[in-house]
């Protein structure tokens, strides 16, 4: 419907016309795969594969022939791309598997699609490095599990690509994330598939079997590629329960963030009663900030009333509550701890495997300890009973993280069985996953936080920095809304941070994410910026469950990963400037200087824009875009 022409300012010929992308497998000595392009991917693409066993502080690798363990499964070919399973037997003497590597040498392309390990890390298209850091014979990955500011140039979570400007190139990953984390890593040299090598190891008895999660591995256009890869990984852990509908309403945690108390609740509730009611948007969230600690999953005496009684009250006003929890970190300072050791997950010297947050320190609960199972599910079912209908489950990679439990199990393993009992224990309500393992997650939640909070409570207003974090994270994850619905945080619009253009700008990208629509300051925000966000025009694209797609998603590149938009500065950042879904388009500028482009649209398109104080359509035809500074234009169809 819509077709893309290059910058009208550049004066480039158009594009010619592809030919198709087919594959096919061949065959070399020593080699695990051998995929071999034709038409517009032609070329051939040859992984050996290598295993590291033994001790996990210093593995022994081996090439799949003389491993000590071997590697079970084919390869297939599944359309335009090839997938892999992965079973590993042992035939000898009892032996423990550390890792694998599947690792090609790739001349092409000249940048790194990377995702991040979980919702808040850097997730964009970067500078492919010369080199990677090594660890344990292999490449060293950052930013898993406690860490999300340490994400490593060159090295991408779950599913990887190594491109070109035209987003042509081979893209890999994991078809899910369930027993050994999977990183894909991209130097000047080659491309690394990796599935463990973080700390956990897998005992497997003489005569034993473990299946591995498999792999998939495609050439082309990178981006129809994601949506690829998605189908596959959809498909083999579909929802554990029909998703429910995107959210739509209002959260605390981006205007009262950890100051919130009974009193500023019922004040919001009746505003948004009144105001975000009638038009649908019923979700209400308490987002944090009423807990005395983590762990105690209740109302502090500061909080000022009952959830159980303002549950009742939000119901009354028409309202659907919704409330925030960590299910799996307890704080230090709870009596949970000191009473109950056991119940959490421990370092081999037998310390606790503790996380800090801004202050405060955690501990981890072991899902194989049933006591400590229980606390956790107990507390949900709790929320279930007084009738919340939505719980936002946070800090989710404490379920993850690698450690002795009670049960010999891995981190990933951990993660899946606690997802299990989570999901078990409230059937029938909306979960949001945050700080959230990306892969590991598909099936499990109904929506997902795809990037960092909006706003911090050191500065607690919207910021361009933050706007186009947000908007990075929505472009390069759109393709997951084949496993969840998008959440790309609340919309802020208050206060001076922004102008009136990035305020647009804020909610034409927030909308595009087709998730979930959820306002962080609506009572506070001028009448202007708020009949932005609740025309009915732009209510219309959100909450369908499908997520705009970066059509120029390879044309620019951070020249490194940026781990939280406080780094960012004044600095620009890689964000694609033209997004599309059905029956609409956005055109962005995120750059300083402004962006021109021509596109063609269908008869009868029309451009929304704000006049008066409103958004208001006009016709709108083919030809010249231009967007001023930050700013976004939106045509709709």
């Amino acid at each position: 419907m819509i077709a893309l022409l290059p910058a009208c300012s550049s004066g480039e010929p158009e594009k010619p016309v592809e030919s198709p992308c087919t594959v096919t497998l061949g065959a070399a000595e020593g080699a695990d795969l051998v995929v071999v392009g034709k038409g517009s991917c032609a070329g051939t693409t040859t992984f050996k594969l290598r295993v590291a066993t033994g001790d996990p502080a210093a593995p022994t690798w081996s090439d799949a022939a003389s491993s000590p363990l071997k590697v079970r499964g084919a390869w297939t070919v599944r359309g335009d791309a090839v997938v892999r399973t992965v079973e590993v037997e042992n035939p000898g003497a009892d032996a423990t598997l550390i890792g694998l590597e599947w690792s090609a040498e790739v001349l092409e392309g000249d940048r790194v699609l990377h995702q991040g390990f979980q919702s808040w890390s850097y997730t964009g298209v970067e500078q492919r490095p010369a080199s990677v850091a090594e660890a344990l014979g292999t490449a060293r990955p950052g930013g898993d599990a406690e860490d999300p500011v340490d994400e490593r140039a060159g090295v991408s979570w779950w599913v990887g690509a190594v491109m070109n400007e035209r987003g042509r190139g081979v893209l890999a990953g994991a078809d899910g994330g369930t027993v050994l984390p999977t990183f894909v890593a991209v130097d000047g040299k080659r491309m690394r598939i990796v599935q463990g090598m973080r700390g956990d190891s897998v005992a497997i008895a003489k005569g034993g079997k473990r299946t591995l999660d498999g792999l998939f591995v495609s050439l082309g256009d990178v981006n129809a590629r994601l949506d690829a890869y998605a189908a596959h990984v959809a498909a083999l852990h579909p929802p554990a329960l029909p998703r429910r509908p995107a959210l739509g309403g209002w959260g605390s945690w981006n205007l009262y963030y950890a100051k919130i108390d009974a009193t500023k609740l019922r004040d919001e509730a009746a505003w948004a009663s009144k105001t975000l009611g009638p038009l649908g948007l019923k979700d209400f969230l308490l987002d944090d900030g009423y807990e005395s600690n983590w762990g105690s999953w209740s109302a502090s005496p500061m909080f000022g009333a009952e959830l159980a009684t303002l549950n009742a009250e939000q119901r009354a006003l028409g309202l659907s509550p919704a409330v925030w929890l960590a299910p799996i970190y307890v704080d230090l300072r709870d009596a949970l701890v000191t009473a109950h050791p056991d119940w959490f997950v421990k370092k081999p010297s037998g310390e606790l495997r503790t996380f800090v947050n801004f202050g405060p320190t955690y501990a981890a609960l072991d899902v194989t300890h049933p006591e400590a199972r229980a606390h956790a599910v107990d507390s949900l079912k709790r929320y279930r009973e007084w009738g919340y209908r939505t719980i936002k489950i946070d800090f989710m990679f404490g379920a993850a993280i690698s450690g002795v439990r009670r049960e010999a199990i891995t981190g990933l393993e951990s993660y899946q069985r606690w997802m299990k009992a989570i999901r078990d224990a409230a059937p029938d309500l909306h979960i949001v996953g945050c700080g959230a393992p990306i892969v590991p997650s598909v099936g499990w939640v109904d929506s997902m936080r795809t990037g960092p909070d909006v706003a911090f409570e050191m500065s607690p207003e919207a910021t361009w920095p933050f706007v186009a974090s947000q908007a990075r994270h929505t472009a390069f994850r759109a393709f997951t809304d084949a496993w969840w619905a998008l959440d790309p945080d609340v919309v802020i619009l208050r206060g001076k941070g922004i102008d009136d253009v990035e305020a647009w700008s804020f909610v034409v990208s927030s909308a595009l994410a087709g998730g979930n629509w959820l306002s962080g300051d609506g009572r506070q925000s001028s009448p202007e910026r708020l009949a932005m966000m609740l025309a009915p025009e732009i209510l219309a694209l959100t909450r369908d469950g499908h997520a705009a797609r970066p059509v120029d998603l390879g044309e620019r590149m951070d020249d490194r990963p940026i781990g939280t938009p406080i780094f960012v500065g004044s600095s620009e950042v890689a964000i694609p400037h033209v997004w599309k879904k059905r029956g609409a388009v956005g055109v962005f500028a995120w750059d300083v200087d402004g962006f021109s482009r021509s596109i063609e649209l269908p008869a009868g398109a029309r451009e929304l824009v704000v006049e008066g104080g409103k958004v208001v359509a006009k016709p709108a035809s083919s030809g010249a875009v231009a967007v001023p500074r930050h700013g976004a234009r939106l045509f709709v169809f």
